[in-house]
């Protein structure tokens, strides 16, 4: 089957429930519900209505003759405005930097742990990252610069079903979402111009306010995309994005494929971490983020670049993960591939200090090693040539300094090695090459 008569395939799968579902829930989305025995209208008033004298409206409307009778399987289309609900919460499980969650119109307290209920409002300054986790197990990240309202987080009694629905205000977002156990559950992601609905799967979406264009990339599942309520929604299977305006949502576009990255089992030891990705054809930026977890609910990190080398800022020591992706030419995000790497700050300065001993000159070597853990330190010194056999190497220093006594004229070079000892392993890193010259006057 060609790549056309798939997608063609897949939106006719999915037309008749994204038609329900990238609508906002209203009096206009019912509630369709199958009558058991024992049921009438009155009763199911009583138990599951915000008003019990709202049965005349669903007995209208779906041309009931006689509320107190209703025969077993009937389907009823009831107004979900109608219908009483309990609230759900999601909960922050992950944070870092500055994150606002502002409630009524009043900002509150937020650390991981933090509930977060229907009507409440999130953003993320800049280097900042929030991850929710909600009630059924599906998860919502937000990366640095994001806004997002929770527009419906609640559960309806009648059907059990679901309502989770949250509106893109500007920035990113990724949700991975539980599949769909009840047929009236329901997930979706809105921006002012388009409405991403979903039943279960992974995908991210981006807002741009500037612009007025968003963007869905589809990782894993199916997502159906409509840029309004009346339009008709366009189906994006795993591996597909769209770009949403004003104007309508764009055909399917195939993702770029995950980039790899040049050496991504080298230990991270300076600064400012430094990713290469493998130029990717058709790539317009590369992104990279990192993370405490393989999940990528804890980021802690996440810059693009238009470059494939990308730098980000510092992170403690430990083990992290890296994701890269590329960006083609109309903003949508690829496919990424995930690495693991060893973050290990040795950070080394050398100075060198000449001074009298009696009628000896001693020559100070001092460095120091900015991270840490335990070390231990090698100190080499080669004289003409930087490859020289060293005509001193001392290892397994324990303080940051060696003495050298009376050193003829010539020159000299020297360096350092920190070690650092970790769970077992050792890490090791050199400095700079230095270089030293005496002269016949000193």
């Amino acid at each position: 089957m060609t790549r056309g008569a798939i997608i063609a395939a897949l939106v006719a799968f999915l037309l008749p429930v994204a038609a329900s579902a990238a609508s906002p829930p209203g009096p206009a989305d019912p509630v369709l519900y199958t009558t058991r025995q024992g049921d009438n209208l009155y009763t199911l008033a009583q138990r599951y209505f915000v008003r019990t004298a709202d049965y005349v409206r669903v007995q209208r409307l779906n041309r009931v003759i006689d509320p107190y009778r209703l025969p077993v399987g009937r389907t009823l289309r009831i107004p979900r405005a109608l219908l009483r609900h309990e609230p759900l919460t999601a909960t922050v499980i992950a944070m870092r930097g500055q994150v606002r969650v502002t409630r009524g119109g009043r900002e509150v307290a937020v650390a991981e742990g933090t509930k977060i209920s229907e009507g409440d409002e999130i953003s993320t300054a800049a280097n900042a990252f929030v991850s929710l986790r909600l009630e059924d197990g599906s998860t919502v990240s937000l990366p640095s610069r994001s806004r997002v309202g929770v527009r419906r987080l609640r559960r309806v009694l009648l059907t059990g079903g679901i309502e989770r629905s949250f509106a893109l205000e500007a920035g990113r977002t990724r949700a991975v979402v539980t599949p769909a156990e009840n047929e009236d559950d329901g997930f979706r992601i809105s921006t002012p111009v388009s409405v991403s609905a979903v039943r279960g799967t992974e995908f991210r979406a981006r807002f741009e306010p500037d612009s007025a264009r968003a963007a869905t990339e589809v990782i894993d599942g199916t997502v159906a995309v409509a840029a309004n309520a009346e339009a008709d929604p366009v189906a994006l299977a795993a591996g597909f994005g769209a770009v949403s305006t004003a104007a309508g949502t764009s055909p399917p576009v195939p993702l770029l494929p995950a980039p790899e990255l040049r050496r991504p089992g080298k230990v991270q030891d300076e600064p400012e971490l430094n990713f290469e990705v493998e130029p990717l054809e058709n790539a317009a930026a590369y992104r990279v983020q990192v993370a405490r977890d393989a999940g990528f609910l804890d980021v802690a990190a996440d810059e693009t670049a238009q470059t494939p080398n990308v730098t980000l800022p510092p992170v403690p020591d430990g083990t992290w993960f890296v994701r890269a992706s590329a960006l083609d030419a109309q903003g949508l995000e690829g496919l990424a591939a995930t690495y693991s790497f060893q973050r290990r700050l040795q950070q080394i300065e050398t100075a060198l200090e000449q001074r009298q001993a009696g009628r000896y000159r001693e020559y100070l070597f001092r460095w120091i090693v900015e991270g840490s853990g335990t070390r231990q330190y090698r100190f080499q010194l080669m004289k003409d040539r930087p490859d020289a056999t060293p005509m001193v190497d001392e290892a397994g220093l324990t303080t940051g300094r060696f003495v050298v006594t009376d050193l003829p004229e010539g020159t000299y070079y020297w360096r350092v090695m920190s070690v650092q000892f970790v769970d077992g392993s050792a890490f090791a890193k050199w400095s700079a090459m230095e270089q030293l010259t005496i002269t016949p006057d000193e």
